[in-house]
């Protein structure tokens, strides 16, 4: 992992120096200049949302997810969510470039109180696309906000992944941002530190090799990092161990971030 560190808020200034066009009106970040410049000259963006998959966890598993663990190695930054650190507001960070101050979302149902990587995107003659399950953020907020409703119903990530794909290959937005909320379930039952966890991860991994080889030939610059972390907490009730996230912890705050 590289010592470099950012904020969830570099992630829409930096969407928007990729597709040239302005940040949103409230952003607080910058450009992430090692990501712009790798990826200059793409005319789409794709972001894939792990959700809840952090350093923390990240550390204890790369072993278990090659495809990632090879584009870590080759390209890679530290992100810090902004507080708190759950899943609404920091999705709406990465699309306001802005914190719960400025950008006003409280939960998947809440509306923006500020402009949007889908407002300029929109205002540059271009389209995009949020994805996700019912329920969960990447449908219900993001969704609802951007051109392309992609909702992949109840389903799993791989219904996720499906329709990000579907989605590109048929309308081809400038820009698109997905929500694997499975990966945050998976995580809140055994908690990062967990074996039971790697089942998913694994299968994860796959899904983001698939998403990577459909996405790439249609040009679209990709970036994989998550929302937030979680860490281990111990059930009182029934002596388990289980994922929570929400605090000022690096565990819950610090999430990896990769590109190709």
């Amino acid at each position: 992992m590289s010592n470099l560190e950012y904020s969830m808020m570099d992630i829409a200034p930096t969407v928007s120096a990729l597709l040239r066009v302005p940040a949103p009106a409230q952003a607080k970040g910058t450009p992430i200049l090692e990501l712009v410049g790798d990826l200059a000259g793409a005319s789409r963006v794709a972001i894939l949302a792990l959700d809840a998959f952090g350093q923390h966890a990240w550390n204890l598993w790369k072993g278990e997810m090659p495809y990632l663990s090879f584009l870590h190695a080759r390209r890679s930054v530290t992100l810090r969510s902004v507080l708190p650190s759950k899943t609404p507001m920091n999705f709406a960070a990465m699309v306001t470039g802005t914190d719960l101050a400025g950008h006003g979302v409280t939960s998947f149902k809440a509306d923006f109180a500020c402009e949007t990587l889908f407002d300029v995107v929109r205002r540059a003659q271009g389209r995009s696309a949020g994805v996700g399950i019912n329920g969960y953020t990447g449908s219900e907020l993001l969704g609802r906000f951007a051109d392309i409703w992609g909702n992949a119903g109840d389903g799993s990530d791989d219904d996720v992944a499906d329709k990000v794909i579907e989605i590109a290959e048929n309308h081809g937005p400038q820009f698109v941002i997905a929500q694997l909320g499975r990966v945050d379930d998976i995580l809140h039952i055994y908690g990062p530190s967990s074996p039971s966890i790697v089942p998913m991860l694994q299968g994860t991994d796959r899904r983001l090799s698939r998403l990577s080889e459909r996405l790439k030939p249609l040009g679209y610059a990709i970036v994989i990092l998550s929302d937030h972390g979680q860490h281990d907490i111990v059930d009182p009730a029934t002596g388990a161990t289980k994922g929570t996230h929400g605090s000022e912890m690096d565990e819950d705050c610090l999430v990896p971030c990769t590109w190709l």
